[in-house]
């Protein structure tokens, strides 16, 4: 009786269990969805709940100042993002547009960069093969208007026939470029003012011609995480040249080198606990 009752009982389980592979349909979407990628200081990719309690994280600007990067006229700002649906084995372009902000200095297409919807930004504007994780480029342009104030370009994907807009909170980013001196987020993010003294406008300026260096956020933050050595070398450097441009200036009848406010520049790195 009880080898009858467990063999009816494994009956009814297989039964079961075949009648729920039968009703799993396979996954058939066929839409492939955009969005861009916030990740966190431990690498881990922020989900849209938690941007959703966090809005802050979507609307804090990627930074990009010529400044930092030499005599070029145009530059391209790569911006992380990720597909969700089926990966092709062929190319797909995807579209943006940009997003007016209200009360602020809106960049300009063909001005402060390449226009979205034209065949140069079209040609980059690829999804390749295989990929489920790209990179969206922003090509941005060198003009005056940059040297006295900052632009920001928000950027929103937009649905084309390759893909649909994905998660509502990642679907924008937001830029502010400029071409003037100021202050890089990842002095403080960093506390340089330990390394090279408090931050000043004539001192940063020194810190890139002086070195040939771009000292942009991404230099920093490479190097901070990677060699806080060679920062603290550079600073000796910095101070040394500074003793002897300062040396030469006093010789010549001119003054030390100073910040607007009149503060002379040093590089003695502030105390830890000050």
């Amino acid at each position: 009786m009880k080898i009858t009752k467990y063999m009816a009982m494994a009956l009814t389980l297989m039964t079961i269990a075949t009648s729920c592979e039968k009703d799993l349909e396979p996954y058939s979407n066929s839409d492939c969805y955009l969005n861009f990628r916030f990740v966190n200081s431990d690498g881990k990719d922020y989900q849209n709940e938690d941007l959703a309690k966090t809005p802050t994280i979507i609307s804090s600007p990627v930074l990009y100042n010529f400044k930092t990067h030499g005599t070029i006229e145009s530059d391209t700002i790569w911006i992380e993002a990720k597909t969700a649906g089926f990966v092709k084995d062929y190319d797909r372009g995807f579209a943006l547009e940009q997003v007016e902000v209200e009360g602020a200095d809106n960049a300009m297409a063909g001005v402060d960069y390449v226009a979205f919807d034209s065949q140069e930004a079209k040609r980059i504007q690829i999804v390749k093969a295989g990929e489920s994780y790209f990179k969206v480029p922003i090509v941005v342009l060198r003009n005056n208007g940059l040297q006295t104030k900052s632009v920001v370009l928000k950027v929103r994907f937009k649905e084309n026939e390759n893909f649909k807009n994905g998660f509502t909170m990642m679907q924008t980013r937001v830029l502010s470029i400029t071409d003037r001196v100021s202050k890089p987020s990842a002095w403080d993010a960093c506390d340089l003012d330990h390394i090279f003294g408090a931050y000043g406008d004539v001192k940063y300026q020194l810190m890139i011609e002086w070195s040939g260096k771009s000292w942009s956020d991404e230099f920093i933050l490479e190097n901070y995480n990677t060699d806080q050595a060679y920062l603290s070398y550079m600073d000796q450097v910095f101070a040394n040249r500074l003793e002897k441009e300062n040396d030469t200036r006093i010789a010549d009848g001119q003054d030390v080198w100073r910040e607007a406010d009149g503060t002379a520049v040093d590089f003695t790195p502030k105390a830890k606990f000050e």
